[in-house]
């Protein structure tokens, strides 16, 4: 429900126009005078000037109209420890602007989930907050097809109980990489758990889920959203999933999704590693650098978009062929340059490669195809070289 400030009884008018109000029994804190928290603790807040308090239900819709292109709505709540809560925009709402911010003003989640009057419901996921805390909402108009407000913002906020991992960058859980399990729940459709970890730059981190239904969405995200390591299973059916990345270094969150539709007793498990450093670089300046007369390699692809690149010492006028074979069903390409050229690779069977030497070096550079799958293993392979002499590649 809604506990509405002075400041807010004509917006009041409308939710009775609308038939989405609170019952008159309610009180009508002054803005900013201290409320009940109505938390576990018990405890008194101040409710933020020119805020509505929000009061969890999950059957009231408040249906509110614009004030105005340039006026925000403006609410705030107040959450219980580790609790999840979900604010969810009716459809027929029109285009906005969302932003919620914690007591000290700082930003915790953004969005425009929509320009123009939805057709669909959309939810906000929040979660793992403090005992007794106080967030805030600002919600402005925003459309792209229209100079005004041509429709109310409708919602429902609901406090969906406890969460065992924080959705939002701010109350991620934190993680470190090791071969300990981690346990989690997908309480409901569409909620996320966000685990936070620090990286060394340079270093490979791959994350191996089993997931109790074949309905999920993994991926490894950095603080502005970027996704790095990705899968979801739009393809697969499986109820294993796996990604790796490496790292620029600093912080790093999975993003761990259970999407079943209804909730499942059965929870999902996760382990997290820290690989180490790449074998081998993936630029002709880090490039590692193989003697004349080496007849094969040992390496490894240990991401999706891995490639690796070797510069192979030559005799200038010999014919070479590098060849790759790969484990685990996966597919490897070989593709060769001179310096300061670019990388080609012979038609036909890209495994192997043939080219003529014209300096002391030449780079042979290895990579897989870059079909997505449901779980990624590394692919170990051999790389081979033959001198094929002066005859004709």
């Amino acid at each position: 429900m809604l506990k509405r400030p002075l400041s807010a009884f004509m917006l009041g008018a409308c939710l009775f126009a609308l038939g989405a109000c609170d019952s008159k029994d309610d009180p009508a804190p002054d803005a900013g005078t201290t409320v009940d928290a109505g938390t576990d603790a018990g405890s008194t807040v101040v409710i933020p000037e020119g805020h509505t308090l929000l009061t969890p239900s999950a059957t009231e819709v408040h249906s509110l109209a614009w004030e105005g292109v340039e006026t925000p709505l403006r609410f705030a709540f107040v959450a219980q420890a580790g609790h999840h809560y979900d604010l969810i925009v009716e459809a027929g709402s029109d285009g906005y602007i969302l932003e919620l911010r914690d007591g000290a003003g700082t930003s915790l989640d953004y969005g425009i989930p929509n320009q123009r009057v939805s057709e669909t419901p959309h939810a906000w996921h929040w979660s793992r907050f403090a005992e007794g805390s106080v967030q805030t909402v600002e919600v402005t108009w925003f459309s792209a097809y229209s100079e005004a407000p041509v429709a109310p913002f409708s919602f429902r906020f609901v406090d969906m109980g406890p969460d065992d991992h924080g959705d939002l960058l701010a109350t991620a859980t934190p993680w470190t990489p090791s071969e300990q399990v981690l346990v989690g729940r997908g309480e409901h459709w569409g909620e996320r758990d966000l685990l936070s970890f620090q990286s060394v730059a340079g270093n490979v981190y791959a994350l191996d889920c089993t997931f109790p239904t074949p309905y999920w969405d993994l991926s490894i995200i950095n603080s502005r959203g970027q996704r790095f390591g990705i899968t979801d299973n739009s393809n697969f059916t499986e109820t294993q999933a796996a990604t790796a990345f490496r790292s620029p270094g600093g912080m790093f969150y999975a993003s761990i999704k259970d999407q079943q539709d209804s909730p499942t007793p059965q929870p999902y498990t996760c382990v997290l590693k820290d690989k180490g450093a790449e074998d081998h670089g993936d630029t002709v300046e880090t490039a590692t650098v193989l003697p004349a007369g080496t007849a094969s390699v040992q390496a490894k692809i240990e991401m999706l978009g891995d490639k690796d690149i070797f510069s192979l010492g030559v005799v200038a006028g010999h014919s070479y062929r590098a060849s790759c074979t790969i484990d685990g069903g996966k597919g490897c390409e070989v593709r060769h340059a001179v310096p300061g050229g670019e990388f080609t690779e012979d038609p036909g069977d890209r495994t192997k490669t043939t080219f003529k030497a014209s300096q002391a070096t030449h780079f042979v550079l290895v990579q897989t195809n870059p079909i997505v799958p449901a779980r990624w293993v590394e692919g170990h392979y051999t790389l081979q070289f033959q001198d094929l002499g002066t005859s004709a590649p």
